[in-house]
């Protein structure tokens, strides 16, 4: 079944995750269906909370860098300055839906989730022992928004944090 164009802004919510281009990438072409996160630095806390178990997914194009993923993913990285949108506009392409989510304390279980993620395992340890030992797990699924939902940017949408907000009818043409 397809939505509208209407149903879609009553079902969908106006939150937006953010995350590297190139992490979103890997999400969408299925060489990754977990979200690893440790929380942004200027969240509470420096903690994460998952705000919503459906959300759109907001690519990101700052600190992500090939040293960050396994070798094998470091070709996501090639042309994803093809992802961006124009200058002064973010781009909703695809949403996410969390199927489940768990926080992780034992570093050794982490090894569980390496067949499931395109981040380096230096990277999953740095963000495990950052502040408290832990990271955030989201099991998630991916799926296209038909028409893609297009807003201006906002300074409020940048620094490191995990959510921004946006009213999708304020932004409608």
């Amino acid at each position: 079944m397809t939505n509208t164009d209407s149903e879609q802004q009553e079902i969908f919510p106006s939150t937006a995750f953010k995350e590297w281009a190139v992490i979103c990438r890997a999400l969408i072409t299925g060489r990754q269906d977990i979200i690893l996160r440790k929380g942004g630095i200027v969240e509470p806390g420096g903690s994460f909370q998952l705000l919503a178990d459906e959300f759109y997914l907001f690519p990101t194009f700052v600190h992500q860098s090939k040293d960050h993923l396994i070798p094998s993913a470091q070709d996501l990285l090639i042309t994803i300055d093809e992802d961006r949108p124009s200058k002064g506009t973010v781009e909703f392409r695809h949403r996410i839906h969390v199927t489940e989510s768990f926080t992780i304390r034992d570093q050794d279980e982490l090894a569980t989730l390496r067949p499931r993620h395109v981040w380096s395992d230096a990277i999953v340890h740095e963000r495990f022992h950052r502040w408290e030992k832990n990271l955030h797990v989201l099991i998630v699924t991916v799926h296209p928004v038909t028409p893609p939902v297009s807003i201006p940017w906002e300074d409020s949408y940048g620094g490191c944090k995990s959510w921004i907000t946006f009213n999708p009818h304020k932004h409608r043409e």
